[in-house]
């Protein structure tokens, strides 16, 4: 045992030797005194006296053998009592000890990965053999205890990777599948990593489900709404068919045709939402070419796509065409980006757009004197048309950007956003080279729309001057005369561009028949 448990060693005199001595003393001092006393007592009391003093020598003895034994044993607790104060005052600071030094430092050595019995060895003991077993089976739990944690942290850990897999790859390889190829749940399931544990591969076979039943409810609403914009289109194509046997028939009266332009106008805008809507749905635009469209003629049906066309001014010189299959993709494109440039710059400036012909295709830059773009909605714009989006996908009500990015995708055009030297923004349009080709002889009136021939008005000036620019005498041309039979676009074709009549008022068809239908054209050819 160690010294703290030890018992204290023996006393050689105990209260009972100290008893029996004083005892023996007082015997010795008594029984003198009652011999002595006899022998001076009478003769026929001498019996008395011998009984007498024999019991007052005993009770005397035993009086003092008792006071001597109660001495000593006081004396013993006194001095046993001290001894266990001293224990207990060193087994506190032997406890304080364990508490304060010996187990941090063991827990800590533990869970550095030091076995037990070593990190036992190293750290100081306690005296007392009851608080190192303390020690020992503390060292335990805590070892116990950090292989448990250890454990608690590799599955923790485990848990965490499947996580991160599941939300960075096996969901996004998921999603992908499902929607962009459009495979069945079931054969997705089986080619996307499962996770190890078991509530995550439940979780991931709910989540494809939930896709699965999703993607079918959006094909089935993107058919819907593809379908109502197949009958818009329809109805855009019968209203501008039958416009334009109204304007056949009244253009001898200016005010009838004025508005009939008006309404032109407006049914094809809406015919251009309305394809937007299919494309944005995956149908296609109303309208096919059947050869080479030209360059002008690309840029003066984009402009007769928006509203605000009369604040466009053109500038280009080219020559060439835009293949006939490819021709109202880039028609569309940059009649969206032309209504973006006017909606976003104030009503009395001016939209400019350039065209450059270059070793890799047509590059047409449209600049507007707007508010400019921030850098973030920069790259918030190009990533709108570099990633081919739908309904479904589209988080605002704004569809320009989303239906450019299916051109994009659908024709390998390039569109990028930059500040332009006018204080807006400035997008460029690269048409690649294999959509460009020449003219064909025969297309002095540019090809007209297969089946939603939606009319393309546009500013009736040259491309490099403004459309509204006034004739320098300042006089006014009268409307052109048509002969019965004879369509607008041939009344106009050999009328000098500079002629063009300017733009007066909301009501004046000279104007309006200048700016809707120099580059539109009439004439009709089936799809081939």
């Amino acid at each position: 045992m160690s010294a703290l448990a030890r018992p204290p060693a023996p006393r050689t005199f105990t209260p009972r030797h100290h008893a029996a001595l004083a005892l023996l003393g007082g015997l010795a001092v008594t029984v003198p005194a009652c011999l002595w006393a006899i022998s001076l007592a009478p003769a026929g009391a001498t019996g008395l006296v011998a009984a007498v003093g024999g019991v007052a020598a005993a009770l005397l003895s035993c009086a003092a053998a008792a006071l001597a034994h109660q001495r000593a044993a006081t004396g013993v607790l006194r001095e046993q009592a001290g001894q266990a104060g001293q224990r207990i005052a060193l087994l506190e600071r032997e406890i304080l000890r364990l508490a304060e030094e010996t187990l941090p430092e063991l827990g800590g050595q533990v869970r550095e990965g030091v076995p037990t019995v070593d990190a036992l060895a190293k750290v100081a003991q306690p005296s007392d053999e009851l608080l190192q077993r303390l020690a020992k089976a503390a060292g335990h739990e805590l070892d116990l205890l950090a292989r448990e944690a250890a454990a608690a942290r590799a599955a923790g850990a485990s848990l965490e990777a499947e996580v991160v897999r599941l939300a960075d790859e096996a969901l996004p390889e998921l999603v992908k599948r499902v929607q962009t190829g459009h495979q069945p749940v079931d054969a997705a399931l089986q080619e996307v990593r499962q996770p190890v544990h078991g509530p995550l591969r439940g979780l991931l076979s709910e989540t494809a489900r939930q896709i699965g039943e999703g993607e079918r409810k959006g094909t089935a609403a993107m058919r819907a709404c593809a379908g109502a914009a197949a009958r818009v289109q329809a109805q855009a194509t019968s209203l501008l068919a039958r416009l334009r046997e109204l304007e056949e028939r009244h253009g001898d009266q200016e005010d009838v045709f004025a508005d009939l332009l008006d309404l032109d106008h407006r049914v094809s805008q809406l015919g251009r939402l309305a394809d937007n809507i299919a494309l944005l749905s995956g149908g296609r635009s109303g309208r096919r070419w059947t050869r080479p469209i030209t360059m002008e003629s690309v840029l003066r049906g984009a402009m007769g796509r928006i509203g605000a066309y009369r604040r466009v001014r053109l500038h280009s010189t080219s020559t060439v065409a835009v293949a006939g299959y490819a021709a109202e993709g880039v028609m569309h494109t940059l009649a969206e980006l032309m209504d973006n440039a006017a909606a976003f710059s104030a009503h009395g400036t001016e939209v400019h757009v350039y065209v450059e012909e270059e070793d890799n295709g047509v590059v047409v830059t449209i600049e507007d004197s707007g508010l400019g773009m921030r850098s973030r909605e920069r790259h918030r714009a190009a990533k709108l048309v570099s990633e081919p989006l739908d309904l479904r996908m589209l988080s605002g009500t704004r569809l320009g950007l989303a239906v450019v990015g299916r051109l994009v995708d659908k024709y390998g055009l390039m569109v990028s956003f930059r500040p332009s030297a006018r204080g807006g923004t400035g997008v460029v349009v690269l048409i690649p080279r294999r959509l460009i080709t020449q003219p064909r002889p025969d297309d002095a009136p540019p090809a007209a729309p297969a089946t939603v021939p939606i009319s393309a008005p546009a500013a009736s000036v040259p491309v490099a001057g403004p459309p509204s620019a006034a004739p320098e005498d300042g006089t006014r041309e009268a409307l052109p005369k048509r002969r019965r039979g004879q369509t607008l676009a041939e009344a106009t074709r050999d009328r000098p561009a500079q002629a063009a009549e300017p733009v007066r008022d909301g009501r004046d068809p000279a104007a309006r028949l200048a700016a809707f239908r120099q580059a539109g054209g009439r004439g009709r050819t089936p799809d081939s």
